[in-house]
């Protein structure tokens, strides 16, 4: 799968654009690090992609390998702060993911059937939080919160995850864990857009770089290509 930013625009307040003209592509089964400063509009462009919010012009289209477009594509989007309830247990955040594809009484109700149970616990062993399906969110430590938040886009089926400064707060040890996990599931076939500041994570854990800067990519290249020097010159 591919999601296509061509020529989007979006500002908050027109005339004031915060996205200006901007192309990229993300893909399942590739890394991409969005790189910028603060306030060069990496939140607004992955909430543009996730479909959060309407470019005020341009488009954003997901398209299957065969470049035929999909109405329904299978993104999923973690927010600043991982966006995980710190009151409700591991197994019911993950099955938040699946609430799109069981409505009704019984999962308002905090039911859901067998098999979404069976496969939200299959997941929770793959990201190695087997066993702690009933501890509180709120009781994790930051990389077990990530691993929760990653699962909850994996139980909606996710083949895209857009992940908006998903290591900024963990320390540099969870935050290796956390991209290797990563790393691990783009080899499955799962694409990642993740926004950072740090330009030292781009070479070591991205496939591709776009760099972002005043609302426009300044640079898009194949990360292995790209040192933290060349980084820091075109921010």
């Amino acid at each position: 799968m591919q999601l296509k930013l061509e020529g989007v625009w979006f500002g908050y307040r027109n005339p004031v654009m915060v996205l200006r003209g901007v192309d990229v592509v993300f893909r399942s089964g590739e890394v991409t690090m969005v790189l910028g400063r603060s306030g060069s509009g990496k939140t607004t462009l992955l909430k543009v992609a996730a479909g959060l919010l309407r470019p005020s012009r341009g488009r954003v289209i997901a398209v299957d390998d065969s470049g035929e477009p999909l109405s329904r594509p299978k993104i999923g989007y973690i927010p600043q702060g991982i966006g995980v309830v710190g009151n409700m247990t591991v197994m019911e955040n993950v099955l938040l993911g699946a609430l799109d594809r069981n409505r009704g009484l019984g999962t308002l109700l905090g039911r859901f059937p067998r098999e979404e149970v069976e496969r939200a616990e299959e997941i929770l062993e793959q990201l190695g939080l087997g066993g702690m399906e009933n501890e509180l969110v709120r009781e994790l430590s930051g990389g077990q919160r990530q691993r929760v938040a990653i699962a909850r886009s994996l139980m909606h089926g996710a083949e895209l995850v857009l992940a908006d400064e998903f290591v900024s707060q963990l320390d540099p040890l969870t935050t290796i864990e956390v991209l290797e996990l990563i790393r691990s599931l783009k080899a499955r076939g799962i694409g990642f857009a993740i926004t950072t500041h740090d330009v030292h994570l781009v070479p070591r854990y991205g496939d591709k770089v776009a760099v972002l800067k005043d609302g426009k990519i300044v640079m898009e290249r194949l990360a292995s290509m790209t040192s933290p020097e060349e980084l820091v010159e075109a921010l």
